[in-house]
């Protein structure tokens, strides 16, 4: 097996070379893997990898083994040795078995889409809050998956080659993890508590949650609104915390806006679940601003995306104002079409400061009324 980094490290090795695999149930739904993959490349250089190329397998019956079957790994080995590749990357969950058996092949480390996304958020993690939930959802996602520490380690129920070290030490790691899971959970549950009592004190004043895909600009949208310090980033997940700001609407109206964590296709449920800390404020928000890219090609299907989440979150039936980001990068066509589909959308440029006014006139209406 190749010696390589953590993916963690990536930042401190820009050449670690990666190999992107998709796989699509279809030729006619190849399109559709084809833009996964640009979003996973998307992440990878988020996470400081390098993409040298792109593996698409059209498969209806996926080998339980390996997933693509033995025949097209051997021809995935043959490319990592050309292009002397250090990591591939799977645009679907694998089991810890399918891992063992794909790097038994390749000798090359094998990771999926999941780990990718838990790696990038594990490199942004800044805060107590944030760093918690990530290891909460790194510690789920790595039980189940115990297995790939050999073969003989997942028969537990004795036998012949069972006995040992390995069983003991398998048996260890499983109850630590356990428990460390546990002990995430309490000191989340008391972050989710204090964070309840913090937002008591502020009832009375109107509260407002920009929610939408990762890197629509939602950072820069709260900066342009309220002059705040955000971290803004073209890096997907660069914010994993909520970022609570005040926002000052004429004459005299004050509104509470915060910023949240970005949405992404895919996401697992445990995923989401572990951040209930931060997408708190999204549920106790009176009012949601869902942020797009006006300039992203897919960007229906990405308000889907977004949909889906807040559904998933319970917080679907939240007021919503739909705003279209970005617009000074749009061809005054595009614009007027977007605006045919979207009439009641809001059109901005948080960059350019533009189209402020008609949002903030939009949040006043709602909270206070036409003058």
């Amino acid at each position: 097996m190749k010696k390589t980094q953590h993916l963690s490290n990536l930042e401190n090795n820009d050449h670690e070379k990666v190999l992107l695999l998709g796989i699509a149930p279809s030729h006619k739904e190849r399109w559709l893997t084809i833009k996964s993959l640009e979003e996973l490349a998307s992440l990878t250089i988020t996470a400081g990898g390098k993409v040298i190329e792109n593996f698409i397998q059209v498969k209806r019956r996926l080998d339980p083994a390996t997933l693509i079957g033995i025949g097209k790994v051997k021809e995935l080995t043959q490319i990592c040795t050309i292009f002397d590749v250090d990591l591939i990357i799977f645009n679907r969950n694998l089991s810890a078995a399918q891992i063992r058996n794909i790097e038994k092949i390749t000798d090359v480390r094998i990771i999926d889409r999941t780990t990718l996304i838990l790696d990038i958020f594990a490199k942004h993690a800044r805060t107590k809050e944030a760093k918690l939930q990530v290891e909460l959802a790194q510690s789920e996602y790595r039980l189940p998956r115990l297995i790939g520490k050999g073969l003989e380690y997942s028969r537990l129920g004795g036998g012949i080659g069972t006995r040992g070290p390995g069983e003991k030490k398998l048996e260890i790691d499983r109850r630590r993890i356990k428990q460390r899971i546990a002990t995430l959970k309490r000191a989340i549950k008391k972050i989710v508590q204090t964070k309840k009592v913090q937002r008591k004190s502020r009832q009375g004043i109107p509260k407002i949650a920009v929610v939408g895909y990762t890197n629509a600009g939602k950072s820069s949208l709260v900066n342009a609104l309220t002059n705040a310090d955000l971290v803004i980033s073209d890096h997907l997940f660069s914010t994993l915390d909520s970022n609570t700001s005040i926002l000052f609407v004429p004459p005299k109206h004050k509104m509470l806006i915060s910023d949240t964590i970005g949405f992404l296709k895919n996401l697992p449920h445990d995923l989401i679940a572990s951040f209930q800390a931060t997408l708190a404020e999204v549920l106790e928000a009176n009012i949601l601003i869902h942020i797009v890219d006006a300039t992203d090609e897919d960007f229906e299907s990405k308000i889907s995306t977004v949909d889906n989440v807040l559904e998933e979150i319970n917080a679907h039936k939240t007021s919503r104002i739909l705003v279209f980001n970005k617009t000074d990068r749009l061809f005054d066509e595009e614009k007027a079409r977007c605006k045919r589909t979207y009439p009641h959308a809001v059109f901005v440029s948080a960059k350019e400061n533009t189209g402020l006014a008609t949002l903030k006139n939009r949040l006043k209406d709602f909270f206070f009324g036409s003058p």
